[in-house]
């Protein structure tokens, strides 16, 4: 698969202590990107340097085919960008807003007409399209922010906290949408605080921590890094009965009330259950509850921040 966006050792310090250092990354076309860590970490600006708005100390960045130092204006006509703060005019109207940003992009009244109205009805706008921006609600700024991101139909798009401080249903929308541009083929690289909704969007993630990458790669290989695969089992009476059981089959240890069987000895955890389960049988030993232990993202990110 073509890959859309790289960067080998960037580099971009301000004062010896913040920034990001030597970032490698690698983002396959077509693919929903999370870029994760604290404030300050260097998240902002990596996108900053990517879309070409200042320049790394050092390093490269290529982005759908054009080097980001030396072909700024051609980055910039297939890129689309959210910034965390939507630098929305509020004295304008939505429609007003686009079709301005479509005017930017050099785009006729004839093509603008059928632009703004195209992307004002997808992000349900359309009818609050005379409204001032400053009488939108938070949801409905976001969405006129991304419909101006959308003008120029761009293969990439950046999306800095794309949900930030938006209600349960407007961040829903927002999901929805990053869905539907996941389908339609883009590259989405995105930051975000809220890991739920990284780990329903994104296909691959990188996690960040005082300007360095810490861990680069997809959802699955980055749980199967830090975690061992496991089963969690309640059974009728004492643990310690049970686990002098188990142990014959693999490792075992009690947590929390609850016996925790790793599959780092027999390999496939769901192979092992009926082998689990028939020997506490003919123990005697009645099982209440067996469930394969699933870890988040939220368990990994934690995990990386704590190392």
């Amino acid at each position: 698969m073509k890959i859309t966006i790289t960067t080998k050792g960037l580099t971009k310090m301000y004062d010896g202590s913040h920034g990001i250092r030597n970032v490698d990354l690698d983002i396959k076309s077509g693919t929903c990107f999370g870029f994760l860590g604290q404030n300050g970490a260097g998240k902002t600006t990596t996108i900053k340097i990517l879309i070409g708005l200042i320049r790394p100390q050092s390093g490269t960045a290529v982005v759908d085919g054009y080097d980001v130092l030396a072909e700024p204006d051609k980055v910039r006509k297939v890129i689309g960008y959210l910034p965390d703060t939507y630098g929305l005019y509020d004295y304008m109207t939505g429609y007003e807003i686009v079709d301005y940003t479509a005017r930017l992009h050099g785009f006729g009244r004839q093509d603008r007409q059928e632009i703004v109205a195209d992307l004002l009805k997808k992000l349900d706008l359309y009818e609050a399209r005379d409204k001032k921006a400053g009488q939108y609600s938070k949801g409905m700024r976001q969405k006129l922010a991304l419909a101006r991101a959308l003008v120029n139909d761009p293969d990439v798009l950046f999306l800095d906290e794309p949900t930030s401080g938006l209600d349960p249903q407007a961040a829903r929308n927002i999901e929805d949408l990053i869905n539907r541009l996941k389908k339609d083929g883009k590259t989405l690289f995105i930051t975000s605080h809220i890991l739920p909704e990284v780990e329903k969007v994104c296909d691959r993630l990188a996690i960040i921590k005082e300007g360095t990458v810490r861990v680069h790669g997809d959802m699955d290989e980055m749980k199967r890094r830090h975690f061992t695969p496991s089963l969690r089992l309640r059974v009728t009476g004492e643990p310690a009965a049970a686990l002098n059981v188990i142990r014959a089959l693999g490792k075992a240890e009690v947590s929390d009330g609850s016996i925790r069987i790793y599959g780092d000895r027999h390999g496939d955890l769901d192979a092992m259950a009926p082998a689990v389960s028939g020997a506490l049988a003919k123990a005697g030993i009645g099982i209440l509850e067996m469930a394969r232990d699933e870890h988040s993202l939220e368990d990994v990110y934690f995990k990386v921040m704590g190392e």
